[in-house]
């Protein structure tokens, strides 16, 4: 298979032969935050929607590893399109690495600035211990994303709470490109997975694109964390001096 490259740098996007992003296209990403909220919601978009695999990144300091899903080799940036939603998403299996997450992100946020997109949401977790009310979700737009906020129904995240991390940084970058785009968080449990958030985010964008993601293995997968913890937590209070007999 032919590939063309997009930058000549140490930092590559490294797109498929002939495929180019479309207009009004949706560029979707999430990185590997609390919860795992962002890479798990856009990982299980690209399976359960078919998603094709158009590109990779190719950097410095690429992680030495690479694995194999569904009888195919996978590396760690990796690029998929969605082309009847016109969705293009990227699927990072890794963070970036520290040292490079400044030049990883500009690059990105300026690939992103170059091809146009009509929205990009960026997806991640935001800890449940924060939670006032009945919200699922927050949302962090960039200034140039106000005019569509209404169609998502979720409210501001509040004064004093941060957002960190590489989605931080790209919506920073993003801001200052004037580009529209969203950071949409979901509550999760700190310390551990939450496939039960992701499946939350996956019902609000299968709610606002029109698309048909399934989220029961999510909610599978969620239900066994939640049996395997409860079952640790029974373990460690029956482990406690006092519970015991002499």
């Amino acid at each position: 298979m032919a590939f063309v490259a997009t930058t000549n740098s140490h930092f590559q996007i490294i797109l498929k032969k002939g495929f180019k992003v479309k207009p009004n296209s949706t560029f979707i990403c999430g990185f590997h935050g609390l919860g795992e909220v962002g890479f798990l919601s856009t990982a299980h978009l690209t399976r359960t929607l078919a998603a094709e695999r158009v590109g990779f990144i190719k950097s410095d300091m690429l992680p030495l590893f690479v694995s194999m899903e569904d009888s195919k080799l996978v590396l760690p940036f990796e690029l998929y399109s969605y082309a009847p939603k016109r969705m293009v998403f990227l699927v990072p299996r890794f963070q970036p690495h520290q040292s490079e997450q400044w030049g990883f992100i500009d690059r990105l946020a300026n690939w992103i600035a170059e091809n146009t997109f009509d929205e990009t949401l960026l997806l991640g977790g935001l800890d449940a211990s924060f939670k006032e009310d009945e919200q699922e979700m927050r949302a962090v737009p960039t200034s140039t994303y106000q005019p569509k906020l209404k169609k998502w129904s979720v409210p501001l995240l509040e004064e004093g709470l941060f957002v960190a991390g590489p989605l931080a940084l790209l919506l920073a970058e993003l801001e200052m490109l004037d580009i529209p785009a969203i950071g949409l968080l979901t509550y999760a449990t700190r310390g551990r997975p939450d496939p039960r958030s992701a499946a939350t985010m996956l019902e609000k964008i299968n709610e606002v694109y029109g698309v048909e993601a399934n989220v029961e293995q999510l909610l599978e997968e969620s239900r066994e964390i939640e049996r395997l913890e409860k079952m640790r937590k029974s373990i460690e209070s029956s482990d406690r001096p006092g519970d015991m007999f002499v």
